[in-house]
């Protein structure tokens, strides 16, 4: 007869391994014992997390913690359970007292990291982050947060080597090494691509382990409109909410039946509501796991089923990777791949993946003809006039502006920065303001290379009509690199300022070059670091030429296809039909090129 330990050893094997239905019913048959029953109990809080059923992930912590007040793991995975169903106050106090009972508990202090982060405590996050990667090293989801915060407030000391760090864990595999945050840093696509495939195959091996492989039965098309379900947590006044919003709007109702499967937590404003009255059917999914969601997508029948999250935070992946449709397609929420067998397309343009770039993405690119971004041309510009001395800019003075959250700017970013203000010394730069010590950090970037810190500006949120108009108040927007404006691109450009960019070999990085050539702009993308400088100052001294820009632009608002979502719809419906019809002859995805 086997001994409570060799079970419990047993159990833990079995969970290592990813076949969690065993290891859970491995576990349950030593949770009495004494001697075990606190770190079992623990394990099978992990294990439920892993499951996707929070409520027993918390209920087996608090046995966990209960039995033995001091179990650390216990009390971590207490706050994972409490994060997971948004008691963050609670959570943080779990994760300290996994922290105070076990000061060695790196992933505690990372936890703790998240939990500070959420409530815009970065400097306090990044000590966490630090606590953590000075006990494990290598601990990926420490590494790559303690990355990301410290590109948000600018605070780029020691970078470069957990840089390093993170790029090795990547080549060897890692899959917690979190894709989104590399496109902020990251000007490899192959890169880009590793860690995508990485998390992806990760995932996949996961929702195997859950469910089995291929739990949906193939079913032939039936007749009718063709269903398209997009997939997003961000139907409200977020940027992807905010693209879409005409697109949903101008599908043709007689040939496509509109599904939104929304597993957002914001359930009230006035893009939801628009997204809502667009779709033919709006479904919440946030109370589902991904299993119970992917089943009801498949009860609906849906032919293209479309991610808008990519690895953005909130995504539900794991419900692709249960492939609930026979077409399943990425786009807009993430300037990468899926990875795995999550999709088989992803919307892309000539621009943004060009020719000999397929091998970056596990998808096939379905190229559109104008651009892949959507954008919605009916939003609204300020009703009342706005000026500089309202918003307390100068109005004697040349503007280049970014507002670009900060992280998107780097160091090389500043030295042209730096270099272009030096030779246009009439200049301002106007930035985003959404962390202070952020803003205070860039300031002293910017003194360091002999910029005076009375020349730059910081602006705060408005309202949406107001912060369009804002950028009519600019001269030129000096666009970030490696990662690009996307959204805040497309705003700049509208609301009437010229943008000027440095594409590189990144989707990310490439988003602003495509924009610019549907607009026709393409004067506006540098070549090289210094044809980005010389082409600002040549700008800058160039009113006659600024001015014709910004002519250009406020006709685009209703003349050019780029800010047309109707003329986007009909593009994207002709996709999906290619899509559907090789699909229907048995013929794997290809690239489509419109």
């Amino acid at each position: 007869m086997e001994s409570t330990q060799q079970q419990f050893d047993d159990a833990v094997r079995l969970h290592r391994q990813g076949r969690y239905r065993e290891a859970h019913d491995a576990y349950l048959k030593v949770l009495d014992d004494p001697r075990h029953r606190a770190d079992v109990a623990s394990n099978l809080s992990a294990l439920s997390m892993q499951m996707g059923d929070v409520p027993s992930a918390e209920r087996y912590a608090r046995q966990a913690v209960a039995g033995t007040p001091r179990h650390a793991n216990g009390w971590n995975h207490l706050g994972l359970a409490l994060r997971a169903k948004g008691a963050m106050v609670e959570a943080g106090n779990a994760f300290r007292a996994a922290t105070s009972h076990d000061p060695k508990h790196a992933q505690a202090f990372a936890n703790l990291a998240e939990i500070l982060v959420a409530r815009d405590d970065i400097a306090g996050a990044i000590t966490c982050y630090a606590s953590a990667l000075n006990i494990d090293p290598e601990l990926s989801i420490a590494l790559v947060g303690y990355i990301h915060r410290k590109q948000q407030i600018a605070d780029w000391n020691g970078l470069d080597e957990a840089l390093a760090r993170m790029s090795r864990q990547i080549a060897q595999g890692e899959p917690a090494i979190d894709p989104f945050m590399l496109l902020f840093c990251c000007t490899e696509p192959a890169e880009i691509a590793k860690a995508c495939q990485n998390a992806g195959l990760a995932r996949d091996r996961s929702v195997d382990a859950l469910w089995g492989t291929e739990p949906y039965a193939k079913r032939p098309r039936k007749k009718g409109r063709i269903r398209i379900g997009y997939v997003s947590a961000n139907y409200y006044d977020h940027a992807v909410g905010t693209l879409i919003c005409q697109l949903l709007e101008a599908h043709d109702r007689e040939n496509f039946e509109i599904f939104c499967y929304c597993h957002s937590t914001v359930k009230s404003g006035h893009r939801r509501d628009r997204i809502k009255r667009a779709a033919d059917h709006f479904i919440e999914i946030d109370g589902l796991n991904d299993r119970d969601a992917a089943s009801r997508i498949h009860d609906d029948e849906i032919d293209i089923l479309v991610d808008l999250m990519g690895y953005t935070k909130g995504q539900r992946l794991s419900i692709f990777s249960l492939r609930p449709a026979p077409v399943q397609v990425t786009w807009i929420g993430f300037a990468g791949s899926a990875g795995g067998r999550a999709a088989d397309y992803i919307i892309a343009d000539r621009v943004v993946i060009p020719e000999g770039f397929e091998r970056f993405y596990s998808e096939k690119p379905v190229r559109m003809p104008v651009c892949y971004q959507v954008n919605d041309g009916t939003r609204d510009l300020a009703k009342e006039p706005l000026t500089r001395s309202m918003l307390g800019i100068p109005d004697d003075r040349l503007v280049f502006c970014n507002f670009n959250q900060i992280a998107k700017i780097t160091p090389p970013v500043v030295d042209l920065w730096a270099e272009i203000m030096k030779r246009v010394p009439n200049s301002i730069l106007w930035l985003w303001d959404l962390f202070p010590i952020g803003s205070r950090a860039m300031r002293a970037h910017l003194a360091a290379r002999g910029i005076k810190p009375e020349r730059i500006y910081f602006g705060g949120t408005l309202p949406e009509p107001e912060h369009l108009t804002r950028y009519s108040l600019c001269d030129l927007f000096l666009d970030s690199f490696p990662y690009c404006g996307h959204a805040t691109a497309s705003n700049a450009l509208f609301g009437g300022v010229p943008l000027l960019t440095l594409p590189g070999r990144t989707f990310a990085s490439r988003v602003s070059a495509s924009l610019l050539t549907a607009l026709g702009m393409t004067e506006l993308i540098a070549a090289s670091p210094g044809d980005y400088v010389n082409k600002a100052v040549t700008l800058a001294k160039n009113p006659e030429k600024l001015s014709a820009l910004k002519t250009h632009l406020i006709s685009a608002r209703r003349t050019s296809p780029l800010f047309d979502g109707r003329r986007f719809a009909a593009d994207i419906e002709k996709a999906y039909r290619l899509m559907l019809e090789r699909h229907a002859r048995g013929e794997a995805p290809a690239a489509i090129d419109l």
